[in-house]
C-alpha cells in the first residue's frame, strides 16, 4: 500500500488546551498522509476562538462547528460525512496519539478484516501509569458480544462507517461499542496489533467524553438492542458489566459473577480505581 489519505476526527468542547495536545499528536506522526477534522460541539465563542487558532496550525485542518451541542456521536457522524480519507480513525480531545499509531495501521492493513486497533497506555491522577496488555488477537461477530475487547478507537475504511450509518446518537453511552458489533458482524473481524500507541489520560478533573455515570444507561439501552442477537452466555456476560459499571455490588460478588472471562478485566478497573485515589 502508498500512502492513502487517511482522516483523523477529534470531537470536542470547551477543551481548547486539551484538544491542543491532541491535534499536535497527530501533526508530529510520521505517516505523511493525515487530514484533521475537528467538530466543535457548541463550545462557548471564547473556546471556539481558541479552537480556530488551533487549527491554523497546519492547513490539513478543517474545522466545523455545531452553534448548539449535539452530543459526540453527532459530532463524530459530522466528520465522518466530510471525511476525503480512504481511510479514518478517531482521537478524543483529551487523548493524543503516539508518533506511529497511524503508520502502524496503515502499514499491517489487509483485506479480511473490517477495522484495526491497539492496545492503551492509561495516565492516571498523580501521573501514575499503567498500560493494556497489547497482545495480539482477532475478534469476531461472536466474540465481541461478550465484551468489548476493541477499545474505544478503531482504524477502518471510512466507507465501512459510512454504509452502517456511523454512531448511535439514541445511545447515551457504549455508542463505540455499538459501532463494533455492527461493523464486524457486516465486514468481518477486528485486528487487535500488539502495540500500545494511543494515550488516555485520566488525571484531569473534566469530565471525559464518555462519563462513567453514563454507562450503566447506555450499557442497558446496548443491551435492549441487540438482545436478539445475543445468546445466553452473552447476554450474562453484558449484565456482568452492568453490575460493575452500577457501583452498588461488593467487589466480592464481582469476583463471583466475572468468571474466569472478565476477572482480567475486573482486576484492571479495580487497579486503576486504587491508584486513581492513591497520592
Amino acid at each position: 500500500m502508498n500512502s492513502p489519505l487517511v482522516t483523523v476526527y477529534i470531537p470536542t468542547k470547551n477543551r481548547h488546551q486539551m484538544l491542543q495536545r491532541a491535534v499536535q499528536s497527530v501533526l508530529a506522526q510520521d505517516y505523511p498522509n493525515v487530514e484533521i477534522i475537528v467538530v466543535d460541539d457548541g463550545s462557548t465563542l471564547e473556546c471556539y476562538e481558541h479552537n480556530k487558532l488551533v487549527c491554523h496550525l497546519s492547513n490539513n485542518i478543517s474545522l466545523i462547528r455545531n452553534q448548539q451541542s449535539e452530543g459526540a456521536c453527532n459530532a463524530r457522524n459530522r466528520a465522518i460525512l466530510a471525511a476525503k480519507g480512504e481511510f479514518i480513525t478517531g482521537l478524543d480531545d483529551d487523548d493524543e496519539f503516539l508518533p506511529d499509531r497511524i503508520s502502524s495501521f496503515v502499514q499491517s492493513w489487509t483485506t479480511g478484516f473490517s477495522a484495526f486497533c491497539t492496545g492503551y497506555k492509561y495516565i492516571l491522577p498523580g501521573g501514575k501509569k499503567i498500560s493494556s496488555s497489547g497482545s495480539e488477537k482477532q475478534i469476531n461477530c461472536e466474540q465481541i458480544k461478550y465484551k468489548n475487547d476493541v477499545g474505544n478507537q478503531i482504524f477502518t475504511r471510512t466507507s465501512y462507517l459510512k454504509q452502517i450509518g456511523g454512531f448511535d446518537p439514541k445511545l447515551v453511552a457504549c455508542q463505540d461499542y455499538d459501532v463494533w458489533i455492527r461493523l464486524i458482524c457486516v465486514y468481518g473481524p477486528i485486528q487487535r496489533l500488539a502495540k500500545n500507541n494511543y494515550v488516555v489520560h485520566q488525571e484531569h478533573e473534566h469530565a471525559r467524553i464518555s462519563q462513567f455515570q453514563n454507562r450503566l444507561l447506555g450499557h442497558n439501552a446496548l443491551i435492549a438492542k441487540h438482545k436478539a442477537n445475543l445468546n445466553k452466555q452473552q447476554l450474562s456476560s453484558q449484565y456482568f458489566f452492568c453490575a460493575l459499571y452500577g457501583g452498588e455490588t461488593s467487589t466480592l460478588k464481582l469476583v463471583k459473577l466475572a468468571g474466569l472471562r472478565h476477572l482480567p478485566v475486573l482486576a484492571k478497573m479495580l487497579l486503576i480505581r486504587i491508584l486513581s485515589k492513591s497520592k
